[in-house]
């Protein structure tokens, strides 16, 4: 499959509207992280004062942590998933499956693919499921696969 010829795909709804969204696809826009980024990552999480750290040297140049890798969703997803209205909010609310399939490195150039699976109406807003894969440019399988929760609101 050639992933360079697909196109972004945005899935967005007027808040009255959002069960509509259940079992749309969405495509991001292609992304590389800068090597500075991925330096401060460490930086701001301590892994580097780890008691046991861990030689970096089995690594690949410019490995991306998979903390970070999922901590990207929010930003990537953001961009093609998104309420349309200004008071609208998203909590995250847990991610389950989590798998990282192949490394994803400062080199890589990727984006997220997925899947709106669910809908479901709450008191306070909208939890949505989204499935989740980061496809990577010139590979065929992806970094990560995530099935995602968020809590969608709208302010009062």
């Amino acid at each position: 499959m050639d992933l360079s010829v697909s196109r972004i795909r945005a899935l967005s709804a007027p808040w009255a509207e959002v069960p509509s969204l259940a079992g749309g696809e969405f495509v991001g826009s292609w992304f590389a992280v800068s090597p500075r980024r991925n330096e401060a990552f460490d930086e701001v999480t301590y892994v580097l004062d780890n008691k046991h750290v861990l030689d970096g040297g089995n690594f690949p140049q410019g490995l991306m942590e998979g903390f970070y890798v999922l901590a990207l969703l929010d930003h990537l997803v953001n961009e093609v998933v998104y309420v349309e209205d200004p008071k609208w909010s998203g909590w995250n609310y847990g991610l389950d499956r989590v798998r990282f399939v192949s490394p994803l490195t400062v080199a890589d150039r990727f984006r997220v693919r997925g899947t709106l699976r669910e809908v479901t109406p709450r008191q306070d807003g909208y939890l949505v499921l989204l499935d989740c894969a980061y496809e990577v440019e010139g590979r065929d399988k992806p970094a990560m696969v995530a099935e995602w929760r968020v809590l969608w609101t709208l302010e009062n």
